[in-house]
């Protein structure tokens, strides 16, 4: 594919590329350009001209365009061709691709309704406090305008719904907007935005360049016509980003790594917490930056919970030779949440590379101390699903090394002080959750919980999207969500002296 850079499909200047292959197969899907820093330029410039031209149109407009990328959503063919393409360049299961692909309108949709909702205000003369009078014939107004162009850098591991949390908001807000996708499985991406383009958002308002990240990623953030960047990714790329953002005092959105905690009280109901620990955790091979990673078992519960999520991890298939077309036509129609909890095949992991991190990371706990009750070994790209038991709150998987892979390291305690500690030894802080009948005992543990989200009796994966999604600590800054569009909008004041006189 090329990139879509000014309103056109253009390939680098130098015409280098690079393979985007299937990580089950090996086969090579497509090449994608290397931008050079030509690339780049023009699609900085463009990016200034579309923003004059789309934060001019009236939001009923945009909604319309909107629509059209809802309807064109829906034709079987457009359809199955940006799933089968997802699913093939990530390796990903059939559940994944629906569940992103069909999130699509719901994301464009809300936070679209939600800029109707920033709508700006009045001041009522003479209530501020102190008044002395002077301001009485002053009409005083806030209103809100676009930041201007958003670089918005999306992950591997859920594509299309992190491109639709960047985009849909900056473009409803009247910015325009620069896509890096992930190099690995950048192609349904790049194929979203053509339905975009298709739909009548205009080609320089919003673009995509590819190649290699840590060269755009330098380019286009310490660039000054870039006003805002929007990056979901590692805490480490995050720091870079956020320092040389602040040379300039521009804002950036990050979400960044996780260890979200797990915590199983005494008086859980334990066949819940099986339940949920199990599947979130396998879900998607593990790489789910809010799937629970560290688990912190009561030791009266500890045998139970054990066994229950062996039992569990016993009835997962491994995903070696899955027909994804075939399985299209036959789940196409169906709702992503229907395959929740049951007959769950395992797919592969991003790459071969990162199965291997996850074979040595696995083997750096063992090395410690940790013992491995089923799974433990890498077949390619793919890792088999595995239960870690003698993990103890000193070992490294147990603060800061998470686990990017379907891995349950299980760590006992006694008290509910020292499950607190264990929770909050790592520098991250993005999602977590509690298991306890007694509710106030839930609501303080949450309390203390250093995490942006904390649930009690379900998994830190819930996520509103009315909620404002984001971590603390290492995991990041600034939040997602139709709460706010506050990091892709600017508040300005507006005085009219002497207007009501």
């Amino acid at each position: 594919m090329k990139m879509l850079i000014n309103g056109k499909k253009v390939d680098a200047r130098d015409g280098r590329t690079m393979d985007v292959t299937n990580p089950v197969t090996g086969e090579v899907l497509d090449t994608i350009p290397v931008a050079t820093k030509e690339d780049i330029d023009e699609a900085l410039n463009a990016s200034k001209e579309g923003l004059k031209k789309w934060k001019e149109i009236p939001l009923k407009d945009k909604e319309e365009i909107f629509q059209k990328f809802y309807r064109l959503l829906e034709e079987p063919e457009t359809k199955r061709s940006i799933l089968s393409t997802l699913i093939k360049e990530s390796g990903s299961s059939i559940r994944n691709g629906l569940f992103q692909y069909q999130g699509m309108p719901e994301l464009f949709h809300g936070y679209l309704e939600t800029a109707k909702r920033y709508n700006g205000s009045a001041l009522v003369p003479g209530t501020e406090a102190g008044h002395d009078g002077k301001t009485m014939k002053d009409l005083q107004m806030v209103i809100y305008e676009p930041v201007g162009t958003v670089f918005a850098i999306v992950p591997f591991n859920a594509p299309l719904m992190l491109f639709g949390y960047k985009v849909a908001p900056a473009l409803a807000a009247g910015n325009a907007v620069i896509v890096k996708p992930p190099s690995s499985n950048p192609l349904a991406l790049m194929k979203m935005v053509e339905l975009l383009w298709e739909a009548g958002v205009p080609g320089d308002a919003l673009q995509v360049v590819t190649g290699s990240g840590s060269e755009i990623g330098d380019w286009v953030t310490s660039d000054p016509r870039v006003n805002a960047v929007s990056l979901t990714g590692s805490t480490e790329v995050g720091l870079d980003i956020a320092q040389i953002m602040a040379k300039r005092l521009a804002p950036c959105a990050l979400e960044l790594g996780g260890n979200d905690p797990f915590i199983v009280m005494d008086d859980a109901d334990v066949a819940a917490a099986v339940k949920d620990a199990s599947f979130w955790r396998m879900n998607s091979a593990g790489q789910v930056c809010i799937s629970p990673k560290r688990f912190i078992v009561h030791r009266s519960v500890l045998d139970q919970f054990t066994r229950g999520v062996l039992d569990f991890v016993k009835t997962i298939e491994m995903g070696f030779d899955m027909d994804v077309d075939k399985e299209l036509d036959r789940y196409l129609a169906a709702d992503f949440s229907k395959f929740a909890g049951q007959n769950m095949v395992m797919n592969s992991l991003i790459s071969e590379g990162a199965a291997k991190k996850v074979e040595s990371q696995v083997q750096h706990t063992i090395d410690q101390g940790a013992k491995v009750l089923i799974g433990g070994k890498r077949h390619g790209s793919f890792y088999e699903p595995t239960i870690l038991v003698d993990v103890t709150k000193d070992m490294d998987v147990m603060k800061d090394m998470e686990i990017f892979g379907p891995v349950m390291p299980i760590c006992s305690f006694d008290t509910m002080e020292e499950a607190l500690e264990i929770a909050n030894a790592s520098s991250y802080g993005l999602s977590g959750c509690v298991f306890t009948k007694d509710w106030q005992k839930g609501m303080n543990m949450c309390r203390r919980i250093e995490s942006g989200t904390v649930v009690v009796n379900g998994t830190g994966t819930y996520r509103n999207m009315m909620q404002p999604f984001g971590g603390m600590k290492l995991s990041g800054q600034g939040k997602e969500g139709f709460y706010t569009l506050g990091e892709v909008v600017e508040s300005k004041n507006i005085v009219l002296k002497g207007f009501l006189d």
